[in-house]
């Protein structure tokens, strides 16, 4: 993919890039200590990157993403095996199976959050986009509305609730 010039390369660094949360999040799972999880996501990336030539645009890049850090983990067992208790490759197994239904029930959820998110009302999709993507302050926000920060705070409230029974409305699959 690399070799046909640096806009493919580009789009490659954007796939890696955006996988790397859902990546951690599966080491993670497989090896139960951060630190370990990052030794081996860093791992993953070289490997990916090096390999990049083998991914095909338009493939599921989070299955091979997954496929390369499963099989980087299993390196790792093999080189931690004398320092610490390991599972069985069975188990192992197991675990690998219930990360990854894992993630596809958290992007699941995403999409559904998104298309909920969708069905606000204008003036509260703005005060969840400033105060979740902007960051914007209670007291900040309360200025620009007339509103006290309290009363904001409340807003939000119930705005995250409405949000928490559509997905759960989705889920249930009665939307």
């Amino acid at each position: 993919m690399i070799a046909s010039g640096s806009r493919d390369s580009e789009a490659f660094v954007r796939l890696m890039t955006g996988h790397q949360g859902r990546l951690f999040g599966y080491l993670f799972t497989l090896l139960g200590d951060p630190d370990a999880a990052n030794d081996v996501l860093q791992e993953t990336n070289v490997v990916l990157w090096r390999d990049c030539r083998e991914f095909r645009p338009g493939s599921n890049f989070k299955a091979w993403a997954f496929r390369v850090a499963h099989f980087q983990v299993m390196a790792f067992r093999q080189r931690q095996i004398r320092d610490r208790l390991v599972f069985e490759d069975e188990m192992l197994e197991v675990l690998a199976s219930a990360a990854r239904e894992t993630d596809d029930a958290f992007a699941a959820r995403q999409e559904k959050l998104t298309d909920c998110l969708g069905r606000l009302a204008a003036p509260h999709r703005e005060l969840i986009r400033r105060r979740y993507t902007d960051g914007e302050s209670l007291e900040a926000i309360a200025r620009g509305r007339d509103m006290t920060p309290n009363a904001v705070m409340q807003s939000l409230f119930r705005i995250r609730h409405s949000l928490m029974q559509c997905v759960a409305r989705f889920a249930g699959g009665d939307a």
